[in-house]
């Protein structure tokens, strides 16, 4: 048999082609001792670092010093690579932060998977996934529900600043954040009403916003004056933090951001700091921002009623932002399922305040999705068994961030039964008829039908028309069968999808 006859194997294919080279996931090698002995070139653009440089890598070392997503530092032994050295089993899904070569700290998926000869282990392959995005949006929702939960009571504004700035040092790992208030003075003056982490670094006095003033001209006097986010990507290399160049240094601080914005009417700012270079991207940015609207929110709110959908409502607006901003493929499809949902809730009759709920939480019911790598949610083509699981959580997930606040019934559990069918052949929990509660069996038959009814990575858009057929011919089946003939009879009237999500979650 001549080597042209020869069957292709998936192990020639790997080693043949340009998999290595071209694929989105870093993978590195190690012998049996740790030692890094081969990696491919994605591996040399996540970790900033040359192949000499990463194959050089001392074995007694831990690996790039990871920290856990609370920000403490990984043990040896649980390390992914020690761990499957160790055991002969494969590790999955360790979430790592690592400070790469240039400063920055980046966020990895890492799966480790055991060389095993003659059986015995003989080495490791790591297989690192950039989760960078993912782990800073889902900082963010965290944010976003720790200050919605802090919103259901009244509380003084010197108290909701003082949370914001504790909050962001113990959810999100910032060095620093304090919050400074302008005072109407000619000087300039700008008074740190409240801080938390490296408060050794802020003093009296310390801030101006004044552009006549030295203090002024720096990133919170910038702030102040233009009512825009200033960021500084590399705090010892910016020629406007000269006055404060050796405090930065002292304290360990590399870069920052600072956000304008009015708790109670007063022009103030929020500013944030990390120990890692460039670590204020356009999405850690745009979170702060939501984040200080939300505490305006909090502040501004009082007791009343109609004011606390408002801070509901802009909560579960940013959340579907933040959602939807990782897969372009299924950007706007929460409000449009929620839009379809609260339109087939107001046709079978129910009481208007459950259909305001009915919207909000078919706006958020994907927010599970936070917690999934973006390769899985935009891949082409099936999903392997593991992958399909890994989808599947984002039900489990969803439902365990919005129980955590104070967020009203059903919104969490439609995110967690909006898989469930009548028959019980869906998931999480395999749930038949009417354990599933309705608000949940209505988003079912929104979200299939707005699904069905777009382009999806995998498939092709299959149309309205048989995204209908498909939930008319398992009424009573898979989905409510009242649901479906209500979805229907929207459409037959003239129902078209909105092509921007609402406003609002909620109406007011």
């Amino acid at each position: 048999m001549s080597e042209a006859d020869v069957p292709l194997t998936l192990e020639s294919a790997l080693l043949e082609s340009d998999f290595l080279g071209a694929t989105g996931t870093a993978f590195v090698l190690r012998d049996g001792t740790g030692r890094v002995i081969d990696c491919n070139e994605r591996a040399e653009r996540l970790f900033q670092s040359s192949r000499e440089d990463l194959l050089s890598d001392d074995p007694l070392r831990v690996t790039w010093n990871p920290v856990h997503e609370d920000g403490t530092p990984f043990a040896r032994e649980e390390l992914p690579s020690v761990a499957a050295l160790r055991t002969g089993d494969s590790i999955y899904g360790v979430v790592q932060g690592i400070e790469v070569a240039n400063g920055e700290q980046r966020w990895f998926t890492v799966n480790a998977y055991p060389i095993i000869r003659r059986g015995a282990v003989r080495g490791v392959l790591l297989a690192y996934i950039d989760a960078t995005d993912r782990v800073r949006r889902g900082h963010v929702v965290t944010m976003l529900l720790d200050l919605h939960k802090l919103g259901t009571e009244v509380i003084s504004t010197s108290a909701a600043l003082g949370h914001l700035c504790s909050a962001l040092v113990a959810n999100a790992q910032f060095a620093l954040v304090w919050v400074g208030i302008a005072r109407d003075e000619p000087e300039g003056q700008v008074d740190i009403v409240e801080s938390a982490g490296a408060q050794t670094y802020v003093t009296a006095n310390m801030v101006s916003w004044s552009s006549s003033s030295a203090t002024g001209k720096g990133p919170v006097g910038t702030a102040f004056r233009s009512g825009s986010a200033v960021v500084v990507g590399d705090l010892l290399a910016a020629a406007q933090m000269s006055p404060w160049r050796d405090r930065v240094v002292r304290h360990g601080l590399r870069s920052m951001a600072v956000i304008p914005f009015s708790p109670g009417g007063e022009r103030a700012v929020l500013a944030v700091y990390s120990r890692h270079r460039n670590a204020f991207d356009e999405l850690t940015v745009s979170g702060l921002e939501s984040v200080v609207r939300e505490v305006e929110r909090v502040i501004a709110h009082g007791a009343s009623v109609i004011e606390l959908a408002a801070a509901l409502s802009g909560t579960l607006t940013a959340l579907a932002r933040i959602t939807e901003a990782r897969d372009p493929y299924t950007a706007g499809h929460q409000s449009r399922v929620g839009s379809l949902a609260a339109a087939i809730a107001g046709r079978m009759g129910l009481e208007s305040t459950l259909v305001d709920r009915i919207l909000g939480a078919g706006a958020v019911h994907d927010v599970g999705k936070v917690a999934l790598s973006s390769e899985i949610l935009v891949k082409p083509g099936r999903l392997t068994d593991l992958e399909y699981r890994m989808i599947q959580r984002h039900a489990l997930i969803g439902y365990e961030i919005l129980s955590e606040a104070s967020l009203p019934w059903p919104i969490p559990e439609v995110a967690l039964q909006h898989h469930e069918r009548l028959n019980g052949s869906g998931y999480p929990h395999a749930l038949v008829g009417d354990d599933i509660i309705l608000p949940a069996r209505i988003v079912a038959v929104a979200d299939v039908v707005e699904a069905m009814s777009n382009h999806r990575p995998y498939r092709p858009a299959i149309g309205l028309e048989q995204a209908l057929d498909q939930v008319a011919s398992n009424a009573g089946v898979l989905y409510d069968a009242e649901a479906v003939r209500h979805c229907l009879a929207i459409f037959e009237d003239g129902y078209e999808f909105p092509d921007n999500g609402p406003a609002s979650m909620l109406r007011p």
